[in-house]
């Protein structure tokens, strides 16, 4: 059983070197947000592959790449409901 933890170490120092990388490709991201990124562009941008990019955008924002691109682009989350002003809810249940 302790092989398996030199491994994970290895991996782990191995998705720190990439930080530079990581960096970089956010910043491109951030400046294409407004023309299509799938995997083949980030992978090509990075020069990284899927499996590694995933690793990475957990590892340094605890999200996916798509996930990070969508709340970028302001689609992360869905629009709340308008709702009356806690003032008027609580007027209206008391009286």
């Amino acid at each position: 059983m302790p092989a398996a933890r030199p491994a994970v170490m290895r991996k782990q120092t191995a998705l720190s070197d990439h930080r530079q990388t990581f960096d970089e490709l956010c910043a491109w991201i951030e400046a294409h947000l407004d023309e299509p990124i799938g995997w083949q562009e980030l992978m090509a941008q990075s020069g990284l592959d899927h499996q590694t990019l995933n690793a990475l955008f957990f590892k340094f924002l605890s999200t996916t790449p798509m996930a990070w691109i969508r709340k970028r682009r302001g689609l992360g989350q869905p629009a709340l409901p308008r709702t009356a002003p806690a003032h008027r809810l609580l007027r209206a249940a008391t009286a």
